[in-house]
């Protein structure tokens, strides 16, 4: 995440201000309601949940960020109309633009004024305010919402952005389908185009256990269509950035993994890491590099029908945002290629933020309460208890083939967390793409500078990691 003047600022003053007051212990809440037998009464308490959307979504009548009048906005309706009248609350619910809804609660929170109790935004922005206090711990709130329990708020993995030094900032509802989602890059295929070609689905090559690096390079040659001059389609339309980055993962390396003496280094250090950068050098320098477009959008080049391949966030594909769905006739799912040091069918995904991502506010008169609400209302929704479930109702309202689905679950549940983005470890992990070098020259210039990024970006998460789980 690139680091803003203003935010600095904030974080500058508000870091004085709790230097003065001398370092905060954990709070001890008093609880302020009441069990009647299995029931808990909330005492008709009131907390205010600020929600983040895009401008898109804002622009369409939602439910805790699902569209009204679909299978999931109407379950939304109703488990908010049970929670307040179960638990004798209400809720008062502020829909707001995201950026604009991120940056004010660091400014009131910094300036001591309540904005909310409980926010949902994009999540690079927390562990920023994690560090001067303003969002709390969850081993703090542990004994009103259940945060160990990782299938329904998510795996370590995919909230290692909210783990900073001593605890967790901030959830995810696993089990919630669409809002919860926030990766990239699947790769979307155009079937329509694949039909008119002839050539085998590609899907049927990653069930196959077919999808290599080998077998890419052979599709990209097939995939594409100059007529005249003129490129009619690309086979690939993705960002130097994605292929970097996704291509490094594909051999089974992390932004940052453990080395034999237990040292943090960048994935391509490592050998299958430095495999991947020969491979993909190999292929980006050959014969089919003319069959790449790094610069073209791939979501309005798949919708368009100018590329067979694409690589685009997963909130392009499904959802309240989702155009991919809502408007491609036919289209499939994959997961990158892979290299030799993986199983085949290997799936990964790749996330700098959660953009529905849920933290308390330290400003919070009842942190416990709105914990207690939280937790309660993003329990499953009734009859999608299950991952299977949600994949055979994605299936039938998104996806054209199960094994879409599976693949798009699969690469989520296996993103990983590119640490602070440009700022910190993404940019090394695709700018070697473009550098011209061999790995061997492109580490050893970057050797020191990305060790600083590990020491000020990484080694902060895996602290928090260790400290909530005792690893």
């Amino acid at each position: 995440m690139k680091k803003t003047a203003w935010l600095l600022t904030v974080i500058l003053l508000f870091s004085f201000a709790v230097s003065a007051c001398g370092t905060a212990e954990k709070e001890v809440f008093d609880v302020d309601f009441e069990m009647k037998g299995d029931k808990i009464d909330l005492e008709g308490v009131s907390i205010v949940y600020e929600i983040g959307l895009t401008d898109s979504a804002l622009a369409v009548p939602n439910c805790l960020g699902y569209e009204l009048d679909t299978t999931f906005g109407d379950l939304a309706s109703k488990r908010l109309r049970d929670i307040q009248d179960g638990y004798n609350c209400k809720i008062n619910l502020n829909y707001v633009n995201n950026g604009v809804s991120c940056r004010a609660f660091v400014a009131t929170s910094a300036s001591g004024v309540f904005m909310c109790d409980v926010i949902s935004g994009t999540s690079d922005m927390w562990a920023d305010v994690a560090r001067i206090g303003m969002v709390i711990g969850m081993t703090e709130l542990e004994d009103y919402i259940d945060f160990r329990n990782e299938e329904k708020w998510g795996y370590r993995n995919m909230l290692e952005v909210v783990y900073y030094e001593d605890d967790l900032y901030g959830l995810v509802p696993l089990l919630w389908p669409e809002v919860s989602v926030s990766y990239s890059t699947p790769l979307v295929v155009n079937e329509n185009l694949i039909g008119t070609l002839g050539v085998a689905d590609p899907r049927d090559l990653l069930e196959n256990g077919q999808w290599t690096w080998d077998t890419f390079d052979t599709c990209l040659g097939q995939y594409y269509v100059e007529e005249a001059g003129e490129v009619k389609q690309y086979s690939l339309t993705a960002s130097n950035d994605d292929i970097g980055n996704m291509f490094i993962l594909s051999n089974g390396s992390r932004f940052a993994e453990k080395d034999a003496s237990g040292k943090y280094i960048p994935g391509f250090f490592t050998p299958n890491g430095v495999k991947a950068m020969e491979a993909a050098n190999s292929i980006y320098n050959g014969p089919n590099r003319k069959t790449i477009d790094t610069v073209g959008n791939a979501l309005q080049s798949l919708i368009s029908g100018k590329t067979v391949l694409g690589a685009v966030n997963s909130d392009n594909i499904i959802g309240i945002t989702g155009r991919i769905a809502k408007e491609m006739d036919n289209f499939g799912i994959l997961s990158w290629p892979t290299g030799p040091d993986v199983e085949p069918g290997y799936a990964f995904g790749m996330h700098s933020n959660i953009e529905r991502c849920i933290s308390f506010s330290r400003m919070s008169t009842h942190p416990d309460v709105a914990a207690t609400i939280i937790n309660a209302m993003y329990e499953p929704f009734e009859g999608y208890e299950t991952l299977d479930s949600i994949i055979e109702l994605m299936t039938r309202n998104y996806f054209f083939d199960r094994r879409d689905s599976e693949v798009f679950y699969n690469m989520y549940f296996n993103s990983v967390y590119n640490y602070f983005h440009y700022s910190g470890m993404y940019g090394y992990m695709h700018e070697w793409f473009t550098s011209n070098k061999t790995p061997a020259e492109y580490i050893e210039g970057a050797t020191d500078m990305i060790q600083q990024r590990i020491d000020e970006y990484v080694l902060p998460t895996m602290r928090g990691i260790d400290a909530v789980w005792g690893e």
